[in-house]
């Protein structure tokens, strides 16, 4: 992995670790939309790199997906649910952080095995597609969890429109709003 993809990779993790610990109401799409978005540039990764695919390397390829998938089970199940304001609401855990640790254990380990085996190159640029999978999983169980305790998923919030101008200047003609001709 290269050093900028490894900026990229802890960047992500990170944000996704700070969202999960500091709490947050459950709902809308955005817990799909940045698994889903992983896996596909996962996909586009591997395509990209034309690594070569041995049968050790699918072999360990296949076994990292299918742990960090068990381990987005523990993950979806790790999580405290409750409510607030009346709206689904989750926080992180103790638990949740061991399975993250053990998660990046799994990737760790992985690269390190792959490295071993030949298959470096195959098991480095599967990271945004295996982290994407685990996370994906990882949200179908915490939905999952909430639907069958009955607790209300609070509808996404529309985008706020930008202001025509900032309280404390007057707007400019022709500057920062938007006329229909």
């Amino acid at each position: 992995m290269d050093a900028t993809s490894l900026v990229i990779t802890v960047a992500i993790v990170g944000l996704v670790l700070y969202r999960q610990f500091r709490g947050q109401f459950v709902g809308g799409s955005r817990d799909v939309k940045l698994p889903l978005i992983l896996v596909g540039i996962g996909v586009l990764t591997l395509a990209q790199a034309h690594p070569e695919v041995t049968a050790a390397g699918v072999g360990l390829l296949a076994a990292e997906l299918v742990l960090t998938a068990g381990l987005g089970v523990l993950r979806g199940y790790a999580f405290r649910l409750g409510t607030r304001d009346g709206w689904a609401y989750r926080s992180g855990s103790a638990t949740l952080l061991v399975a993250w640790v053990l998660t990046i254990g799994v990737r760790v380990g992985a690269g390190v095995l792959g490295g071993a085996v030949g298959a470096g190159l195959l098991l480095s640029t599967s990271s945004a597609l295996v982290f994407g999978g685990s996370l994906l999983v990882q949200s179908l169980v915490l939905r999952h969890r909430v639907d069958a305790a009955g607790l209300p998923v609070r509808p996404a919030e529309p985008r706020r429109a930008v202001p025509a101008r900032w309280p404390d200047r007057p707007a400019r003609p022709g500057c920062c709003v938007r006329v229909k001709r």
